[in-house]
């Protein structure tokens, strides 16, 4: 059947779906930017983990070499912990009070997720009575092996400069 033009100025047929159209348009936008927005903030959280790591593999390789010499070395370093990303060095997630128990042990914390590692040195605060936290940001951190003359073992002390 031919359409002739009194007919299509007449035919509101089109113009009744538009609405329809656009929500389901809109609605499918929204999905996409939502699915854009979450696959980009996971690739940044990996990205700082990924820095995170470099640093504290940075910080192992020292306190590994000085903990291997025994006590009396002492190294200071510059490090940048990415922003929303915490170090912990000497315990493990929700046991950081079983130190020295846990003192080879650290992790990376960004968010919710917590990446453990182990090391062959034992970590301690400046106080040598427990863990050391280190936040966001810049540190100029010294790192200086010591023996703990109750059980003669040899800790890396790590500590702000």
């Amino acid at each position: 059947m031919a359409l002739r033009y009194k007919n299509i100025l007449s035919d509101e047929r089109a113009a009744d779906a538009l609405p329809m159209r656009f929500t389901v348009a809109s609605i499918v936008l929204l999905i996409v930017v939502l699915l854009c927005a979450s696959a980009i903030s996971t690739m940044l959280e990996n990205e700082r983990i990924r820095d995170a790591g470099a640093v504290l593999s940075r910080i192992d390789s020292n306190a590994k070499m000085m903990s291997s010499q025994g006590e009396g070395s002492r190294v200071t370093i510059d490090i940048n912990i990415p922003a929303k990303v915490t170090l912990v060095l000497g315990g493990l997630p929700g046991h950081e009070n079983k130190w020295p128990e846990d003192a080879r042990n650290h992790y990376i914390r960004a968010g919710s997720r917590q990446i453990t590692g182990e090391s062959t040195a034992s970590y301690s605060n400046g106080g040598l009575n427990g863990t050391m936290v280190l936040g966001p940001g810049q540190h100029r951190i010294t790192l200086e092996s010591v023996k703990r003359t109750s059980d003669n073992r040899i800790f890396v002390k790590v500590y702000e400069s």
